[in-house]
């Protein structure tokens, strides 16, 4: 069944449903996705989600994951603090941004931005306690919209894995929430303090691996 909706969302976008030129029909691609539910075929920590044909995971480290479509990266980053305490989605419009909308679909909330910035466009997602940014040609925006979309979607939260990580590191997980929230701007985006803090991560725990025993 959710190949079909996922053909639907496809075919949608290849028979030129949506005019590259024309933003308006940005939102339209986010809408018909969000009217379609997939299966998932991921889990990771607290939650379950699904990758569309053509999406290829590079990078999986705790709630924060690296996609790769068409040669562009595309990063994920799922909030499961700001779903466990129901906290209100609080955005401010970039005022160079070349798009605005806010999603609104029943009682879940979000907006897509995309900023034009040199030769490509900084795209930004928020939807569902969860975060999509990419960089993208503007041919390819409307399919990196359609994907992203298709995967922010398709989160499903597991309340007591939450509940259970959240007791055990719950200050962990504070620390980690307000370094990838602070950017604000496109030229200080999510993608860019992800790539820091997983570089940051990996070079203490090489460290810890040459102490030798005690």
């Amino acid at each position: 069944m959710h190949k079909k909706i996922i053909l639907f969302c496809l075919v949608f976008l290849l028979l030129g449903c949506s005019k590259i030129n024309d933003t308006k029909d940005y939102i339209n691609l986010v809408n018909n996705c969000l009217n379609n539910k997939v299966s998932t075929n991921n889990v990771a920590i607290g939650y379950k989600y699904y990758t569309p044909k053509g999406v290829t995971k590079i990078q999986d480290y705790n709630y924060n994951h690296v996609f790769l479509i068409d040669n562009n990266k595309v990063y994920l980053y799922v909030d499961i603090i700001s779903y466990f305490y129901k906290k209100e989605l609080k955005h401010k419009k970039n005022d160079h941004a070349a798009y605005y909308e806010e999603i609104q679909n029943d009682k879940k909330n979000g907006y897509i931005e995309i900023i034009k910035e040199e030769e490509k466009y900084f795209l930004k997602i928020d939807y569902n306690y969860s975060r999509i940014e990419t960089y993208v040609k503007e041919k390819d925006l409307n399919k990196m919209v359609t994907l992203s979309t298709i995967i922010l979607n398709s989160i499903k939260y597991n309340n007591k894995v939450i509940e259970k990580v959240l007791a055990r590191d719950f200050g962990e997980f504070s620390e980690l929430t307000y370094k990838v929230d602070k950017p604000e701007d496109a030229k200080n985006n999510f993608s860019q303090y992800l790539e820091e803090y997983v570089q940051k991560e990996k070079k203490e725990d090489n460290e810890k691996e040459k102490i030798p025993d005690e």
